[in-house]
C-alpha cells in the first residue's frame, strides 16, 4: 500500500466516527480531522474548542506573512517545510542566550520566559503551543496585563498532568480574549496536534496561490 493510499484511508475512518455536526463550517471539521490524524485520538478531536474567528484569524496573518511562534524546537521542525514558500519565519526562543540566563536568574521556565521577551519584541502571527502549559499561561497572563504585542492566534494545546489541562480551561472560560485561540479541555493535546493543525492552515494558503503540497504530515 502506497502513502498515498494509507493517508487516504485514515482520513475516510476518521470521517466515519468524527461527527460533523459538532462544528461550525467545514473548515473546523477539516481541521479536527487533521488532529484526530496526527494522534490517532478521535475523542481528543471531539474536544476541541474553536474560537468562532480562530481560522480568519490565523489564515489572514499567514497570508500577510507574519512570524510564527512556537514553544519548542519540535514544532519548528515540523513547520519549516511548510512555512519556508510562503516567506514565514518560525521563531522559537527556548533555547536563546538571554531567555536561558533570564529564566534561571528569575526562577521561571524558559518556556514562559521566551513568551515574555518574543512577545515582548515584535508582533507575532500565528503562536503554536503543544508541550509547555507555562508558555500558554504566560501568554494568557502577558495579554491580559498589555505588556506585549498580540499574537493575531493561538493554536493552545499542551499536553500533561500537571496545569496543562488547567490553563487550557483558564483561556477557554475567558469571553473576551482578545486573541483567537484553538484549544481543548483535557490533559491531552502535544505537539503533534497543535503542528498538524498549523500545517493545515499552511497548506489552505499555499493551495490558494498554488503552491503544490508533497506527500507527508496531512499534505490531503
Amino acid at each position: 500500500m502506497n502513502p498515498y493510499e494509507i493517508e487516504k484511508r485514515s482520513y475516510e475512518i476518521i470521517r466515519r466516527y468524527l461527527p460533523r455536526e459538532i462544528f461550525r463550517d467545514e473548515d473546523e471539521y477539516e481541521l479536527a480531522v487533521r488532529i484526530a490524524h496526527s494522534t490517532a485520538d478521535i475523542e481528543l478531536a471531539k474536544s476541541l474548542v474553536i474560537h468562532e474567528k480562530f481560522i480568519q484569524s490565523s489564515l489572514s496573518a499567514i497570508e500577510k506573512g507574519l512570524p510564527i511562534f512556537v514553544d519548542v524546537e519540535m514544532a519548528r521542525c515540523g513547520l519549516k517545510n511548510y512555512s519556508s514558500p510562503l516567506g514565514i519565519e518560525i521563531i522559537c526562543a527556548v533555547s536563546r542566550q538571554d531567555v536561558v540566563e533570564e529564566a534561571k536568574k528569575e526562577g521561571t521556565t524558559r518556556s514562559a520566559m521566551a513568551v515574555r521577551k518574543v512577545l515582548g519584541e515584535s508582533e507575532v502571527g500565528l503562536v503554536v503551543c503543544g508541550n509547555s502549559p507555562t508558555f500558554l499561561l504566560e501568554l494568557i497572563d502577558i495579554v491580559e496585563n498589555g505588556n506585549c504585542f498580540l499574537p493575531k492566534s493561538v493554536i493552545a494545546l499542551p499536553v500533561g498532568f500537571v496545569l496543562a489541562e488547567d490553563v487550557k480551561r483558564k483561556l477557554a472560560q475567558k469571553e473576551n480574549f482578545p486573541i483567537p485561540f484553538l484549544t481543548n479541555l483535557s490533559p491531552r493535546g502535544g505537539t503533534p496536534p497543535a503542528v498538524s493543525a498549523a500545517i493545515f492552515l499552511l497548506n489552505k494558503v499555499r493551495s490558494k496561490r498554488g503552491i503544490s503540497s508533497s506527500y507527508g504530515q496531512h499534505s490531503a
